[in-house]
């Protein structure tokens, strides 16, 4: 059983996807299996996977219809055989060559869920100036800490596979956050890094719907925490316009 599965979910990633799978296959420590779920691409995907298949050990994908990027995501976990899985979507990188070398060198054997902090980049991996929209949670990640919404990059999460709950596909968007508090409302140990982990691609379907990701946020916190919770995700967003966003770990 490997130690870690990578789940990568594609569509149409031809562009963005070679550095993606570069990142992954020049990471220095090896314990691990690369999970390729694609969603039927008609570009250059599939034959790109194929070829990164046939190169790089432990790697297995699919090529096939599906009913969006959570769907996408669930059949990744069905097909998981790893302790912890990480999500790293087409375009999205592992920081450094060593990022999985540092993860698993230093979090403690007990650590449910283990993460990072991110720096936004461009297509071509390079880092973008764009700041995050939350103070990065230090000393552990807590339930509390998603009151105002998603504190933590997707990417940069790490959960052991006994604890990681199938998405609901129901949220579209914004089935990260709800995905997290599921989590976290179980007993579960976290452990912060305190490094930037990945490199997130600006390309999300939040970015390019903000409204409508606001509204399912706020529907998915009323859910859990309540209409303070609601309330105070919005004067974080308030505080964010009146910071310019917030510093990366660095």
């Amino acid at each position: 059983m490997p130690k870690l599965s990578i789940i990568t979910v594609t569509y149409q990633a031809e562009a963005v996807l070679p550095l993606t799978l570069r990142s992954v296959a020049n990471q220095t420590w090896r314990d691990w299996e690369h999970i390729l779920v694609d969603g039927a691409s008609t570009d250059n995907t599939p034959p790109l996977i194929q070829a990164y298949a046939q190169q790089v050990p432990n790697v297995r994908w699919i090529s096939e219809p599906d009913k969006g990027i959570y769907d996408a995501m669930n059949k990744g976990l069905s097909m998981a055989q790893g302790e912890y899985v990480v999500f790293l979507n087409a375009g999205d990188i592992f920081w450094r060559p060593n990022t999985l070398e540092d993860v698993f060198a230093q979090a403690p054997p007990e650590a449910d869920l283990i993460y990072g902090d991110h720096y936004y980049i461009n297509a071509q991996g390079e880092r973008l100036p764009r700041r995050r929209h939350r103070p990065y949670p230090r000393g552990g990640l807590q339930l509390s800490h998603l009151h105002t919404g998603m504190v933590v990059c997707h990417q940069a999460i790490f959960v052991r596979r006994a604890l990681a709950p199938p998405y609901n596909s129901a949220f579209h968007f914004a089935g990260d956050l709800d995905w997290l508090i599921r989590i976290l409302q179980k007993p579960c140990q976290t452990y912060d890094t305190q490094k930037v982990l990945v490199g997130y691609l600006v390309k999300g379907k939040s970015d390019r719907y903000i409204l409508q990701h606001i509204w399912l946020r706020t529907g998915i916190l009323l859910r859990y925490f309540g209409i303070g919770a609601v309330l105070k995700s919005y004067w974080a967003m308030l505080a964010n316009l009146w910071h310019g966003g917030y510093p990366a770990v660095e």
